[in-house]
C-alpha cells in the first residue's frame, strides 16, 4: 500500500474510543491488525483491557462510559457529559491523524460531532453502526454531517446507510474470524473433565446490571434443569471482569472467563440460553441452538418498545427476519418460562433440527465463509490517510 512505502518521517496518531466490552474486543483487534501495517503507529483514546494491552494509551477506564438503560443514563448524565468533553478536549489537542469510534453511538456520536465542528480536517469513523434500521432512522443523516466513513457489520447495513449520504462500507463482524480461529480438535469435555452427556451453556450478560437482572432468574433455571436433566453439565460463561460477581451467584457451576476457552465451548456445547448481545452471534456462528433472554428496567423499556421498528432483538432473528431462537423479553422472562423453552428446546428434536438448519442459513448470509474483515478496514483506512496526507 502507498502510504506505508513512503516511509512517513513522523509516526502516525490513530486515536480510537470504545464503550463496551464487545467494542473493547473489536478495539484490540484492530490495533493488533494495524501495528503490523504501521509499527510506528501510537494508539491512544478510550478502552478496557484488551485495548490495554496492546500498547494503547487509555485516558480513563471504558467502564466509566459502559452504561445502558434509559434510566441507568440519566443517574450518571453529569458524569458522561463530563467524560464526552474530556475526550472531544482530548482529541482536540493531541490532533490525531484519524479517529476511530466504536459503537457506543449516544456517547461516541456526541464526540464525533464536536470534534467535525472544531477541528474538521481530522478524518472520523464509526466503526459498528447504530441500528437506525431499527429505530430513530434520522440518525442515520446527521451521521453523515460528523462521520467521513462508517464501518458495518451486517451485510444489509452497508444499502441502508449510503441512501442517506454516508460512506458505508460493510467489513463483515469480527465475530466471525474469531469462531474460524477455534481449534477444533480440541474437546472442552476432557479439558474440564466434565461427565455429562450434553453441555448447557448459561449467558447472563456482559454488562453489570444485566447480570444482576438476569442471575436471579438462572439460580431457578439452574434448579430446574439439574431436576429435569440429571446428564446434563451447565457452564457459564462471563467476562473475566464480572467474575467477581457471578461467583457470588452461581458458584456451584463451572465458570469459563477466557475468550478463547469460551469459543471453544460454544463450539462443543449442545444447547444455550443466553441474553441478548453479540454472544448470540459468537452462538449462531458455532451452531449452538439457543434461547434469548433479556430484561431491562420498566421505564427503558416502555420507551424503546414505542421507538424500535422491528420484530426482533436477537440479531440472528433480524437478519433471518423470522423468530428462530425463541425470545423471552421483558414479563416473558421469567424463570418458568425460560424452564419451560429449555426443555422444549432440548426435548423436541425436530426444533433442534429446524434451529440448526435456520443458523446455516444466518452463516451463508454473514458471508462465514468468505469473511476477512480487517482488510477492508485496512484498506479504507489506507485511502483515507492518503487523502489527508
Amino acid at each position: 500500500m502507498v502510504l506505508r512505502e513512503m516511509n512517513l518521517s513522523k509516526e502516525l496518531h490513530i486515536y480510537i474510543v470504545a464503550g463496551e466490552p464487545s467494542g473493547d474486543y473489536l478495539g484490540g483487534e484492530l490495533i493488533n491488525y494495524l501495528k503490523k501495517l504501521y509499527p510506528l503507529a501510537k494508539f491512544s483514546g478510550v478502552g478496557g483491557t484488551k485495548m490495554s494491552s496492546h500498547r494503547f494509551e487509555s485516558l480513563f477506564n471504558m467502564s466509566d462510559i459502559s452504561v445502558m438503560g434509559i434510566i441507568p443514563v440519566f443517574l450518571r448524565i453529569f458524569s458522561l457529559i463530563k467524560r464526552i468533553n474530556l475526550v472531544k478536549n482530548d482529541i482536540i489537542r493531541k490532533n490525531p491523524d484519524i479517529v476511530i469510534l466504536i459503537d457506543s453511538p449516544d456517547f461516541n456520536h456526541r464526540i464525533a460531532r464536536s470534534v467535525k465542528k472544531l477541528s474538521p480536517n481530522i478524518p472520523i469513523i464509526c466503526y459498528v453502526a447504530p441500528s437506525a434500521w431499527a429505530w430513530r432512522q434520522g440518525r442515520a443523516k446527521k451521521m453523515a454531517k460528523y462521520f467521513d466513513h462508517l464501518f458495518a457489520l451486517f451485510p444489509f447495513e452497508e444499502d441502508f446507510f449510503k441512501k442517506f449520504g454516508l460512506k458505508t462500507t460493510y467489513v463483515g463482524h469480527p465475530v466471525i474470524e474469531r469462531i474460524k480461529k477455534v481449534d477444533s480438535n480440541s474437546t472442552f469435555k476432557s479439558r474440564y473433565n466434565l461427565k455429562g452427556e450434553k453441555i448447557l451453556i448459561l449467558l447472563p450478560g456482559s454488562r453489570s446490571s444485566e447480570i444482576k437482572r438476569h442471575v436471579k432468574y438462572f439460580k431457578d433455571v439452574i434448579y430446574n434443569i439439574k431436576k429435569d436433566h440429571p446428564e446434563f453439565d451447565l457452564v457459564v460463561a462471563i467476562n473475566s471482569d464480572k467474575l467477581s460477581l457471578i461467583r457470588e451467584n452461581l458458584d456451584e457451576l463451572l465458570i469459563i472467563e477466557n475468550e478463547e476457552e469460551k469459543l471453544l465451548l460454544f463450539k462443543e456445547a449442545d444447547f444455550a440460553c443466553a441474553t441478548s448481545g453479540t454472544v448470540t452471534l459468537e452462538l449462531g456462528l458455532s451452531n449452538t441452538p439457543m434461547v434469548v433472554i433479556y430484561k431491562m428496567d420498566i421505564v427503558s423499556w416502555l420507551i424503546i418498545s414505542n421507538l424500535v421498528k422491528v420484530n426482533y432483538v436477537s440479531l440472528i432473528n433480524l437478519i433471518l427476519g423470522k423468530e428462530s431462537s425463541k425470545e423471552l423479553l421483558q414479563k416473558n422472562c421469567t424463570s418458568e418460562k425460560i424452564t419451560k423453552e429449555l426443555n422444549e428446546m432440548i426435548e423436541n428434536k425436530k426444533y433442534q433440527k429446524e434451529q440448526i438448519m435456520d443458523l446455516q442459513e444466518f452463516q451463508a448470509l454473514m458471508n462465514f465463509k468468505d469473511n476477512n474483515n480487517f482488510n477492508k478496514v485496512g484498506e479504507v483506512i489506507e485511502k483515507i490517510l492518503i487523502e489527508k496526507n
